[in-house]
């Protein structure tokens, strides 16, 4: 290395280590001198600028500043669509006829066909309306981000061109905001501990029209994009469905509970668990209204997951067989229990729907989810029957066992602390809902 290619700030250091090494003790080695150098002068650190000096706190406020930032860059970009898609549709087509030439053939797009939208202004002012909608810290976002969801689509769907990759991504990251805002506003009503009041019902109902509006006006968008498509199904179970799903039995137990307390109460709580179904069905019938290679995946993701809600509401088996004490709290628990398999069950009711067109929505995965749901299936009609130290699903004869029984919604094969007659009875009408839906893919296929 020649003088002229050091940089002052190396002839610097090499000053500084000159200088050091004068004053090294003689009978020190140079490598403990070092090491004792850096333990006296510490490297300094530099600090995050924030007031608490953490780069962590910083780290979160860069994302929270990148997240706004692309939040503006997309809300540009939804004006510009529309404002050039407005203008488009107000020029018409007089330019193009005062040109005779012969045009030439080209790939036409075909139009989007998508609902027309909710009014939007009146479903947001009622759900400002909501007393316990006020304290939510995402109301402004939400508003926002259904306006320019709305605003997007609407875009789209007078443009006569075709759509570009852009304008994809732009409307799946539109969708899943408003997805997500629609969440925030429906988990704390799933969660909380607190007895359900009357305003519940409506912010439910509200809730449910939004998100049939969102579903039903993107999925015509994202129908051609499967890897768009995949990551709004993705959303949508993470944020709506699967926590509906999940819901039933605190709801359930929430509900008895105020509904029969120990000590009498004058309060009497609201049942949204209705509300809460329709909110299921308002965004799940949308996505097997058009027959597509995704629907059976989805049915038998969905049909899972209400299956593994069914297995954790049985209590563990019992080797001895013993019953359980007839208290309150037990009966409660039963109540409780039998409350959520109904509406779990008719979950699976609706998931297990008849298929519009088999064949444009068959998958190769789904011998392998049928075997799944038939396995969960087992393993739950195996816990409703009584320990007998064995496997056998073998069922007794109705007629004969039903000349022993004590009570006659209970046969002696059944565990009573498990299930009673009226729900092992719907366990087995969903069963049956799933043959008749296995057996009409089974039919297309051959077909």
């Amino acid at each position: 290395m020649t003088t002229s290619t050091i940089s002052v700030a190396d002839r610097l250091r090499i000053a500084i280590a000159l200088t050091a090494l004068k004053f090294k003790p003689p009978d020190q080695s140079c490598t403990a001198y070092v090491l004792q150098l850096r333990a006296a002068f510490p490297p300094s650190t530099p600090t995050a600028p924030t007031t608490d000096g953490s780069w962590k706190t910083h780290a979160l406020a860069l994302e929270k500043e990148l997240a706004s930032l692309k939040l503006k860059y997309e809300a540009e970009q939804i004006k510009t669509l529309a404002t050039s898609s407005a203008s488009m549709s107000d020029a018409g087509p007089s330019n193009s006829q005062s040109v005779k030439r012969k045009p030439k053939k080209k790939a036409t797009v075909s139009p989007m066909v998508a609902p027309p939208h909710v009014d939007l202004e009146t479903i947001l002012e009622r759900l400002r309306g909501e007393p316990e909608f006020t304290v939510f810290p995402t109301s402004t976002s939400l508003f926002s981000s259904l306006s320019a969801f709305q605003e997007l689509t609407s875009a789209l769907r007078s443009s006569e061109v075709a759509v570009t990759t852009a304008q994809w991504s732009l409307l799946l990251s539109s969708t899943s905001r408003a997805l997500t805002g629609l969440a925030s506003v429906l988990h704390p009503i799933l969660r909380s501990p607190k007895i359900t009041v009357a305003s519940q019902v409506s912010t439910l109902q509200t809730l449910a029209t939004l998100v049939n509006d969102l579903v039903s006006s993107s999925l015509p968008f994202l129908l051609r994009k499967p890897k768009h498509l995949n990551k709004l199904l993705d959303t949508l179970l993470m944020s709506i469905l699967n926590p509906v799903v999940e819901s039933f039995y605190p709801l359930s137990r929430r509900y008895l509970t105020f509904l029969f307390p120990i000590m009498p109460s004058t309060a009497l709580p609201v049942d949204v668990r209705s509300e809460v179904l329709h909110l299921f069905q308002s965004a799940f019938s949308p996505l097997v209204s058009v027959p597509s290679a995704y629907e059976v995946d989805l049915r038998a993701t969905i049909a899972l997951g209400v299956l593994r809600e069914l297995e954790n509401l049985l209590p563990p088996p019992r080797p001895d067989n013993t019953r359980l004490p007839r208290t309150h709290t037990h009966r409660l628990n039963a109540l409780v229990r039998k409350d959520a398999l109904w509406y779990l069950c008719t979950i699976l009711h609706v998931v297990f729907s008849p298929v519009k067109d088999r064949a444009k929505s068959r998958s190769s995965t789904g011998a392998m989810a049928e075997g799944k749901i038939v396995d969960s299936f087992s393993r739950i009609t195996n816990r409703c029957r009584k320990f007998d130290g064995t496997d056998t699903c073998n069922t007794p004869d109705r007629d004969t066992e039903a000349a022993k029984l004590p009570f006659r919604n209970c046969p002696s094969y059944l565990d009573p602390d498990v299930i009673d007659e009226v729900g092992y009875q719907m366990v087995l009408g969903a069963m049956e809902r799933f043959w008749r839906w296995t057996g009409e893919v089974e039919l297309d296929a051959i077909v």
